[in-house]
């Protein structure tokens, strides 16, 4: 273990087990994009400065990694985060060491590698993946900066920002983070005194001006309600939200490891009798998951909210359990099995004789879609070269992905209505869209869909079915003659 607190090493493990997670996720069967990593490639077919309800970054990655492979496959967007995750590894050994020592940046470094949320991020192209990368990078440039108050350290954490909140809008964060740990201790106060720290703000602010202003031209589409977030309404607290967000937390950063850093949370002195880079690891740390529970106790939190406060936790646990290291190797020990275990489990099942189940698949939201779009593409071909329609979002992006090479794609957008999608922004069915289509649906077909064609006919449905019990079935027609939204009067 004493190699790994060096650098080179490190970083050859990391790439390591970046390795073994891309090769586990091709060899494994049966496995098509996710809907929101099939959305993301058709915005990387347009690179613009922002999207529906997300930043640009992830798709402006993917037409970067696909104009240096030359090929627009699922494993190119695949090869995203297998190289951004070793570097951001790296910057969390570099903060651990910077502030502690090596050995501090090593278990860090590996508490961070091997988490268990890691193990599925990183067969997946998504916002988190740059995300975490540069605030990571936000990290260990803002404590530079507070060593050093070097202008060089102040605008690049104003850059790292400005990427960050280009990732993914979560990056706002940081700001609470600097706020806490400013107001945490009356030695920090005059941080916010400091004009360097509002040159930052202000250089991460014109980073993300393109994208506020795109976002103006269109609607504020880039500040769209996820799908994930529901509409607010009902009680005023949701204690069942808050108990699924926390309870989730086991699973983000290990069983071992959140226990580790409840415990630790729990035995420090008193916030302003810790030492700086304890109050420093807390504002970013702690401060956001109190911040984060009660946004779950109030409203709603997805668990993956909580993704970056893990790169301070993991340096966090790694000092205070320093002189109990064995906790730190069993949770890093489970942390490994869990994910062994997530990548290889139906490939045991299989072989032991077992049917998989949808209860038990974690991979079944990925599972059947590839069929399903060259089933569409088939139809559309055999039925005289028909357009694509459909009414979902989801299933709109994977049969852009699957049904490929398509012309003039079309999504059901009434107008009146704010969209609740990229695709109703960017290619909305309307008047004088009067061609053949092939307009597939979760059924059974809108009767107020159908009656705006002239003619409409069905279709053989399209299904898949990768293990019995789960099953993907859409209805298929063929429509003609579109008289708009409206009865003419």
């Amino acid at each position: 273990m004493k190699l790994l607190a060096r650098p080179w090493p490190l970083f050859l493990l990391a790439v390591a087990v970046s390795l073994y997670r891309y090769i586990a996720w091709g060899m494994a069967d049966g496995l098509s994009l996710l809907g929101d990593e099939a959305q993301y490639w058709t915005w990387a077919q347009a690179p613009a400065w922002g999207y529906y309800a997300k930043p640009p970054m992830i798709a402006w990655l993917i037409h970067l990694a696909e104009r240096l492979w030359g090929s627009d496959a699922e494993w190119v967007m695949k090869s995203i985060p297998l190289v951004l995750y070793p570097l951001t590894t790296m910057l969390v050994y570099a903060l651990g060491r910077r502030l502690y020592d090596p050995a501090a940046g090593r278990d860090a470094a590996l508490l961070f590698l091997l988490m268990p949320a890691l193990f599925l991020s990183s067969v997946l192209a998504t916002p988190d993946v740059p995300l975490l990368l540069f605030w990571a990078g936000a990290l260990w440039f803002l404590w530079a900066a507070l060593e050093h108050d070097r202008w060089r350290d102040w605008l690049l954490l104003g850059i790292c920002c400005g990427l960050g909140l280009l990732s993914r809008y979560n990056m706002a964060l940081f700001a609470f983070g600097v706020l806490a740990f400013a107001l945490g201790h009356p030695a920090e106060r005059r941080l916010l005194l400091n004009p360097r720290l509002y040159a930052a703000a202000g250089i991460a602010a014109l980073v993300l001006l393109p994208n506020l202003l795109w976002s103006l031209d269109h609607e504020l589409a880039s500040f769209r309600r996820p799908a994930e977030i529901p509409e607010p309404g009902g009680p005023l607290i949701h204690p069942r939200a808050f108990l699924e967000f926390f309870g989730a937390q086991f699973g983000v950063f290990g069983p071992i490891s959140f226990a580790l850093l409840l415990l630790g949370l729990a035995r420090l002195p008193m916030w302003r009798r810790a030492t700086r880079e304890l109050r420093f690891l807390l504002a970013f740390c702690a401060a956001p998951l109190l911040l984060i529970c009660g946004i779950a106790l109030l409203y709603q939190a997805p668990a993956d909210w909580g993704a970056p406060l893990y790169l301070a936790a993991a340096v966090l646990v790694a000092t205070l359990f320093r002189e109990r290291r064995p906790w730190i190797v069993r949770a890093l020990a489970v942390n490994a099995a869990l994910g062994v275990v997530l990548y290889h489990y139906p490939a045991a099942l299989k072989a032991a004789g077992v049917p998989l189940q949808p209860r038990y698949d974690a991979y079944q939201r990925i599972r059947g879609w590839d069929a399903i779009g060259y089933q569409a593409q088939r139809l559309m071909q055999e039925y005289g070269d028909l357009r694509l329609l459909t009414d979902e979002g989801q299933l709109a992006a994977s049969l852009l992905y699957y049904a490929r090479p398509l012309q003039e794609p079309r999504v059901w957008a009434p107008p009146g209505h704010p969209p609740r999608n990229h695709y109703e922004l960017a290619i909305p069915l309307r008047e004088g869209d009067t061609g053949a289509f092939l307009w597939v649906t979760a059924g059974p077909a809108a009767t107020e869909v159908l009656v705006r064609f002239r003619h409409f006919e069905r279709l053989p449905d399209l299904e898949a079915e990768p293990y019995p019990g789960l099953r993907r079935r859409y209805e298929v027609w063929r429509v003609e003659g579109f008289k708009g939204y409206e009865p003419k009067p």
